[in-house]
């Protein structure tokens, strides 16, 4: 990783796996997302993008972030 930690997907990263995997026929799908980043286990992606700063703001301080993210740096997905 090049020294870098790794922050995982962007926004715009994201969007292409999207592309990719309904372009593949999988558009009908559900969604699972990991519990963790070694993917021991997996549950239902229940709520699209959070991109309200409030909201961000708030969900950093009052919920546990797993990883050190400046909240202005990111989305949630969830």
């Amino acid at each position: 990783m090049n020294g870098h930690l790794n922050y995982g997907l962007t926004v715009e990263q994201l969007y292409h796996e999207c592309a990719r995997v309904i372009k593949e026929g999988h558009g009908k799908k559900h969604v699972l997302i990991s519990t963790d980043d070694e993917g021991n286990g997996f549950h239902t992606l229940f709520y699209g993008m959070q991109t309200s700063q409030d909201e961000i703001n708030s969900t950093f301080e009052y919920c546990l972030i797993h990883d050190k993210h400046d909240p202005k740096t990111v989305v949630l997905l969830g």
